[in-house]
């Protein structure tokens, strides 16, 4: 396994901040809302500005850096993961980690430049890419988009919705099914990004979702940390849904079990067989 992917498994996704200095008011605010976001518990940053030089963005990436250091400390600092979007040579220069498109950088050329230790994100689209992606087995995390429509960014697929992402990431268990543990552990990461507000980020969190982007929801906020603590606690509502949810499933199952004899016995009774005399296989609830 890459250490890559190592990362990748300990890193929390669950509310991934994307910066833009236009909604931001200029890339000199940039840096504070950064700070305002891992304050309120981001541990994962991308620093996209499509239209600055790379000079400009190697400048802002180091000043979000600084920003983090100033947040929480030195130490703790080092805990967020920075991103750059599209920006192969500046991740490179900086050491940093790097997100691409379908579009961008070839994912295998940009996991040849990066080595083995930082880390690389793919947008996805729909089922079909997701699947390439884990073929690949390049990127550690793929960000599904756009699950909703968005001003931010024009020239996207169309909206996956949360149909569309319930796909994708069963095409992902699909491929870390198996009985080998470390494939299961090296599996890409998922998150979501597009027209994300607090309602959907708790679907996103109900259907299985590691993280979910944000652009304008804290660019544009009061307070960029309350507006990450918010989205955060939207997604781990959603998770404790979905546990609730299989628990009552597994709960039923139980239930049925005890009160039909040809489910305890693991099979239907049939003629000239009793419950006693067949095979006992206990089937097992739903996961």
């Amino acid at each position: 396994m890459r250490p890559s992917q190592e990362l990748a498994g300990r890193l929390d996704w669950t509310v991934y901040p994307v910066t833009d200095s236009a909604l931001s008011g200029g890339i000199d605010r940039v840096p504070g809302i950064v700070a305002g976001a891992v304050s309120g518990g981001a541990r994962v940053i991308q620093v996209r500005e499509k239209h600055a030089s790379d000079a400009d963005v190697a400048a802002l990436v180091r000043a979000c850096r600084e920003a983090i250091a100033s947040a929480l400390g030195r130490d703790a600092a080092r805990e967020v993961a920075v991103f750059v979007d599209d920006r192969l040579e500046v991740a490179v220069e900086l050491g940093c980690h790097l997100h691409v498109g379908q579009s961008d950088t070839s994912v295998a050329h940009a996991r040849r430049e990066l080595g083995d230790a930082l880390l690389l994100g793919l947008t996805v689209s729909d089922p079909d890419q997701t699947r390439e992606a884990c073929e690949g087995g390049h990127a550690d995390v793929l960000g599904l988009s756009p699950i909703a429509a968005t001003a931010t960014k024009t020239d996207t697929a169309p909206p996956l919705g949360l149909d569309g992402a319930r796909r994708c990431l069963t095409v992902l268990r699909e491929a870390s099914s198996g009985r080998d543990a470390r494939r299961h552990a090296s599996a890409p990461r998922a998150v979501a990004i597009g027209g994300i507000d607090l309602a959907l980020a708790e679907r996103l969190g109900e259907i299985g979702i590691d993280g979910v982007c944000a652009v304008s929801a804290i660019a544009r906020a009061a307070s960029p940390e309350d507006a990450t603590r918010s989205l955060g606690t939207a997604v781990r509502r959603g998770r404790e849904n979905r546990g609730h949810e299989r628990a009552e499933q597994a709960a039923s199952f139980v239930q049925a079990a005890r009160s039909d004899p040809s489910e305890r016995a693991g099979h239907p009774v049939r003629s000239g067989r009793t419950p006693s005399s067949s095979a006992a296989g206990a089937t097992r609830p739903p996961v």
